[in-house]
């Protein structure tokens, strides 16, 4: 199958997303050295997994924007500092939020190149499980469970 190279708009768009993952490594990575207290046992650990994996993210986007022709960007998108762990999460929500909304502009930018498509759906998969989770974590997501009776 021939590799269909991307629109200036599309790697515009991915160089976007690559900014935000570069940013997010450093934030997640942030949060984990500055957390303390005792809530460090219990999320410590999800900061740093966290920055592990948009690190993975941005070598694989990196490399896809080689691949469809462009070159990968420098920029890394702004980094926020909190000191407590609710700001933590509530600033790593907003970014997971916008992360994934612009993977969905790239989703849609990718109309006729079904392989990118296929490969941008499992990162949005993703990204919106991050969301979910995080909306749980700061209590934006009400529990609807009952009580049986």
């Amino acid at each position: 199958m021939k590799i269909v190279k991307a629109s200036q708009e599309l790697l515009a768009t991915l160089n976007e997303v690559l900014s935000m993952e570069y940013g997010a490594t450093v934030q997640y990575a942030q949060h984990h050295f500055l957390l303390s207290g005792p809530e460090r046992i219990n999320f410590s650990n999800f900061f740093d997994l966290n920055s592990k994996e948009a690190h993975l993210h941005a070598l694989n986007l990196g490399s896809k924007i080689v691949s469809l022709g462009g070159v990968p960007t420098t920029q890394i998108a702004p980094v926020h500092q909190a000191t407590t762990l609710s700001e933590m999460l509530a600033q790593d929500l907003t970014m997971e939020r916008s992360a994934l909304a612009a993977y969905v502009r790239a989703w849609e930018l990718a109309e006729g190149n079904q392989i990118l498509r296929f490969w941008l759906e499992d990162i949005i998969r993703l990204e919106q499980l991050h969301v979910e989770e995080l909306e749980k974590m700061t209590a934006e997501q009400q529990s609807k469970v009952t009580a049986n009776t």
